[in-house]
Parts: C-alpha cells; structure tokens; sequence
C-alpha cells in the first residue's frame, strides 16, 4: 500500500534513534573487546570471544530484520467479506483510504495502517505487526543475551578497577571513565529490557498486543483471540521449531494467518444469560421439562416478561372495545324510540 505522504517528520528522527542504538551497540562491544583482545590467546577467553560475536552477530541480523521488514499492509481493495454479519463493526481509515481489518491500526509514524499491530518502535524506526513481530522478539533476546555475556564478563575488570581507585584515592583516568560508564550503562539496559521482554513474553502466550492491553474495552473482558499458549506462540512464531531462533520465515515458519481474519472465541455467552434463566422457564406453561429447556435456544427473562405483558395489553384492548352485536343492538333500541 503506498504511503499517503512520501515522508513524515518521526520517519526522519527516527533515523537518528536508529544511529543511536547502534552507536551504543558499539559502545558496549569496544569495551568488551579493549578488555579481553589482549588476552585472545588464552582458551576460555577465545570461546567467550566467539560465542560474544556469534551474539552480537545475530543481533544486527535480527535489528536489520525488524527494521527493513514490512510489518504487513492491507490487501488491496480489501472490505466486506460474504457472509460476514451486517452489524459486524467496520472501520475505515480515512488517511489511508482502506477498511481496516481487526486489530488493524494506523500509525502516524509510519503514515499507514498496519496489520495486527503491536507498537511502532523508534529504535527500529518501524513498526512491529504481523510479519516482523518475531524479529522483534528475537532482537530482544540476542540484545539480552549479549548484554548479560559483556555485564559478565566486564564485572571482576571493573571491580578491581573500583578496588583500586579507591585504595589510591585517585581520580579516575579517561581509559577508566570509559570502562565504568560502558558497564553501567550496560546494567541499566539489561535490567529494562529484561522487563520490556517479560511484558512481550507475556503478550505472545495470550495473543494479544500492546494497544490490546491499552484497550480500555478489552481490559474487563475474557480475550477473544485467545487460542492456548501452543497456538499463541505458533502463530508468531511459526510451527517450525528449527527457525524458531533465527529471522527467517521460509514455508515453514511464517505466522500463522494471515493478519487480516482473525476468529474469535465466544466466552461471554454465560454472561449474557441470567441467572434465574430456569426458573423463569419453568415458570412459562408448556416449559416444565428440563430436556426441552437445555435444547431450546436461551432468551433472557425481560423478553419473556414483555411477551407476557403485551399479550395482556392486548387483551384489555379487546375487552374495552364494544362488540359489534351490542353495538347493532344500541343503535336499532334508539330508532325505535325515535
């Protein structure tokens, strides 16, 4: 789907926040690499070292995917469907032009709708929907994982280094404020993205998204898209267990679905029936047995009671009327008398 303006202004600073991140990338990896370069010859240290840029390697692989994948358009000339009930809510975009499926939303960032979408992020620049939102989620753990191997790894260099200063009482040099505030600044970002991740972890296994946990209207209501954790996590990730790790889809390990029909699970139907349903059936002459009432379909009481009221009414109006005999009887008793 074309934009409907060819740039906005969030596109062009979010080129910056995506400089940023990788700047910050480099950051933390240019203090891994000052500390234990030098000693590349020890064994350990050469695992660590591989193991780190294997991390770090599919990190940018993952950030380059959530950033330059689309997160899914409407089809063109997409609307009704037959079959589909006439009270069933629509919405249509007027930015964009199109009618915009379930759990479709137009970003003001991006300048476009976008399917089953979850946030747009500004550090990918782009938004996370249908198709992108595994590389998301796989960005977060390769983030996670390399920062917990250089949080690690930094944490005795960087004890000693304090240990020391302290025991001179000297001021520290330019080499030490680098390595001090990569570590910190690697703390913080482990421990928030630790968090952001638990919360998305959280919204796979219910199939929901972030503006689904913001909806007001959802938030004292069962989840309709609620399939089970299994099919949750199929459906962003894919059933194929073997790219599960790796931003690649194939045949295979595409979501499942398409992100434009979604099907709903009905689990409010009890609470729209009341309580007292069966005794006012047996209530009803003609509804005493049991097997009929579970087999016929379930009205509430208030229709039953209106049923019962407009037949009364009815039937008052028919006694108020005078019959047309008595009527004929009247009018022939007053030509006599005149």
């Amino acid at each position: 789907m074309p934009r409907t303006t060819p740039l906005t202004c969030n596109k062009i600073i979010g080129n910056f926040f995506v400089m940023f991140v990788l700047s910050v990338i480099l950051f933390i990896y240019s203090n891994v690499m000052k500390i234990y370069f030098p000693q590349s010859d020890v064994l350990w240290v050469k695992v660590f070292l591989g193991f780190f840029h294997l991390s770090v390697f599919m990190l940018i692989w993952c950030f380059l995917r959530a950033m330059l994948t689309d997160p899914g358009i409407v089809p063109p000339l997409w609307g009704f469907y037959m079959g589909d009930s006439e009270n069933k809510r629509r919405r249509y975009c007027l930015m964009c032009h199109v009618f915009k499926p379930e759990r479709c939303h137009h970003c003001s960032a991006c300048n476009r709708c976008v399917l089953n979408m979850d946030h747009h992020c500004p550090w990918i620049n782009n938004c996370v929907g249908f198709y992108n939102r595994k590389f998301f989620m796989l960005l977060l753990v390769y983030v996670l994982i390399s920062l917990y191997m250089a949080l690690i790894s930094m944490s005795f260099p960087v004890y000693a280094k304090i240990r020391y200063l302290i025991s001179i009482h000297s001021i520290p040099a330019y080499n030490d404020i680098f390595m001090l505030s990569g570590y910190f600044l690697n703390l913080l970002l482990a421990m928030t993205i630790s968090m952001f991740f638990k919360f998305h972890i959280k919204l796979i296994l219910s199939n929901s998204t972030t503006i689904d946990n913001m909806d007001k209207k959802n938030t004292q209501k069962t989840n309709v898209y609620d399939k089970g954790s299994t099919l949750n996590w199929y459906q962003v990730f894919g059933k194929n267990k073997l790219l599960w790790l790796l931003p690649i889809t194939g045949i295979s390990g595409k979501p499942i679905g398409d992100g434009v029909i979604w099907t709903q699970e009905n689990n409010n139907i009890d609470e729209e029936v009341p309580g007292n349903e069966v005794e006012v059936r047996k209530s009803v002459p003609g509804s005493s047995d049991t097997g009929k009432i579970n087999s016929t379909p379930q009205i509430g009481a208030s229709s039953i009671d209106r049923v019962q009221n407009s037949e009364i009414k009815r039937k008052d109006e028919i006694d108020s009327k005078p019959s047309t005999d008595s009527f004929r009887k009247g009018n022939n008793s007053y030509q006599s008398l005149r």
